[in-house]
């Protein structure tokens, strides 16, 4: 069976799927080269590229909610029938009950044909994504985002192939109140305050946070933000007053806003942790939601005792809502069985192969202080790079973090840098959705402010090519740790070899290593090196 899934929210994404097993993952922005990009996805040339034709397709599975695109065009779906939206407990906060009333059955036009439809709520396709894909036979789930199908924030439980219940709001259900906001709180916050732009302001923010000191009376303001104005900026005066003002990252006070800010957070989702273990009572939880790339949040659950395990997916933002959206059709209204597993994160666009023998030059490279890009493979599916489309570095070079916000990524001072690690860890951060503490004296480059860093934990059942890197690396240096950071510099993840080159080109990063070869100057025609060329090659003067 082949099903096709669309979401055409921000982070627009779709998903082919035949027979249970992803066939690709893509987000838009990776084709489109615009950040977090939304609306109407052309899935003609993406069929054509996997060898599918629209009539081949047996199924659609669609989320309701569309974002217009940049261009101000507004896509709708040509369905038959009434969608889940129509309930008259849909809207209601605090709902709980059955997934049955979260997801509706339809007739849909595409392709100039009519196709069985599913359509999909926001918070179920988030939570079916997790578990789904997470190496747990059942689970509590959580979820949070800065909204999705009118609801911020929900808790869920389920087993095998089926998501048992749902309960939306985390308990902040009420007359005349709103619903708890954690996502667009950051976002507000961000976009008026630091003047970010509104989806890239929360990842941002969270590096920040490590540099200030939670206040109570700046946590107080920001739960009732939270609750009531979570579209606002912060009152500068923590009065209430909503004006905008424009906070310097430098300032103490702005370090405080964030540092508050994460410690809510993270006291909201222990107390959200808490609320599923006594509604739902199990030992493993699985966190996703675009909240849930808040890796202090995510490890405070995880070390606080409620629960044995704890798992966060690869796509945990709503660039995985495609995917979620047709797992849960596959699994629960189709009944189709699941095998427990952690899901490979790449998913996404493949560039061919990688030769085993260029590791010695990679490593020979990182050695002298080199940054590499490096591309290969299919790209990661999710918002962290995981080898195949990264650049590296040698962590234990004192200014590096500076080195590559400066001249490579060209972005803020404060923000750190995540390593693949070999090994295994107290923690399930397989997709860097976990920190754990580190010595800054034998790592300072992935080493952040508080002493902690957010790694890939790579092991035997992992990629083969990053594991003997790793490896390698190991055991050419003692460390066992390599600096990975996006491939990208102001821009979506580089998805193809032609854009990894010309990111490559336009930045100080030292090395591009794809399968076509190793390239070093940047001032000539295309060339591909030889061991030996790259052993005495000269890097690009212009560069630096």
């Amino acid at each position: 069976m082949r099903i096709l899934s669309l979401f055409f929210g921000h982070d627009a994404n779709c998903t082919l799927l035949e027979d249970g097993e992803p066939v690709v993952v893509l987000e838009k922005e990776r084709l489109s080269r615009i950040k977090h990009d939304k609306g109407f996805i052309d899935t003609e040339p993406i069929l054509e590229t996997y060898g599918w034709k629209s009539d081949s397709i047996d199924m659609i599975v669609i989320s309701p909610w569309i974002k217009t695109t940049l261009d101000g065009r507004l896509y709708q779906w040509d369905l038959k029938g009434p969608t889940y939206e129509e309930n008259p407990a849909y809207k209601q906060d605090g709902w709980i009950g059955p997934v049955e009333y979260r997801y509706s059955k339809h007739r849909i036009k595409l392709f100039d044909r009519w196709y069985d439809c599913f359509a999909v709520d926001h918070h179920l396709a988030h939570v079916a994504g997790a578990l789904f894909t997470a190496p747990f036979e059942d689970a509590g789930l959580l979820t949070a985002d800065g909204g999705g199908d009118y609801k911020m924030c929900a808790l869920a439980y389920g087993s095998g192939n089926k998501i048992h219940g749902i309960e939306y709001g985390w308990g902040f259900e009420g007359p005349g109140r709103m619903q708890l906001n954690i996502g667009r709180t950051w976002a507000s916050i961000g976009e008026y305050n630091f003047g970010m732009k509104r989806l890239e302001g929360a990842g941002k923010l969270m590096g920040l946070a490590s540099y200030g000191t939670p206040r109570e009376e700046i946590i107080d303001t920001l739960k009732q933000q939270m609750l009531y104005h979570p579209f606002s900026p912060f009152p500068r005066d923590a009065s209430g007053n909503l004006k905008v003002t424009r906070l310097d990252p430098k300032s103490e006070f702005a370090q405080d806003v964030c540092a508050s800010l994460q410690k809510l957070t993270t006291d909201l989702y222990l107390e959200a942790a808490a609320r599923m273990q006594s509604w739902r009572p199990s030992k493993r939880l699985v966190l996703t939601g675009g909240c849930s790339m808040n890796c202090i949040a995510n490890t405070a659950v995880h070390k606080s005792g409620l629960y044995e395990d704890t798992w966060v997916p690869a796509q945990p933002h709503d660039g995985g809502i495609s995917l979620g959206q047709a797992l849960f059709v596959w699994h629960h209204v189709l009944d189709r069985p699941r095998v427990p597993k952690a899901w490979s994160p790449y998913l996404g666009t493949d560039v061919g192969d990688i030769s085993t023998d260029v590791i010695a030059d990679i490593i020979r490279f990182l050695g002298k202080g080199k940054s590499v890009g490096l591309c290969y493979g299919r790209a990661e599916s999710g918002p962290r790079a995981l080898g195949h489309r990264s650049i590296l570095l040698d962590p234990r070079i004192v200014d590096g973090k500076k080195r590559l916000n400066n001249h490579v990524k060209h972005r803020e001072w404060y923000r750190p840098f995540a390593p693949m690690v070999l090994g295994q860890g107290d923690v399930p951060s397989k997709y860097m959705s976990y920190v754990v503490p580190v010595n800054a004296k034998q790592v300072p480059a992935v080493t952040h402010v508080d002493g902690t860093t957010r790694p890939q934990i790579v092991d035997a059942e992992d990629d083969p090519f990053i594991l003997k890197l790793l490896t390698a690396w190991r055991d050419k240096t003692g460390c066992n740790v390599i600096l990975n950071t996006s491939f990208n510099c102001q821009e979506p993840l580089v998805d193809t070899i032609e854009q990894a080159r010309a990111t490559w080109k336009r930045t100080a990063l030292d090395v591009l290593v794809t399968p076509r070869g190793i390239e070093l100057d940047k001032t000539g025609p295309y060339e591909l090196h030889s061991e030996a060329d790259c052993a005495n090659a000269s890097l690009c003067a212009s560069s630096r």
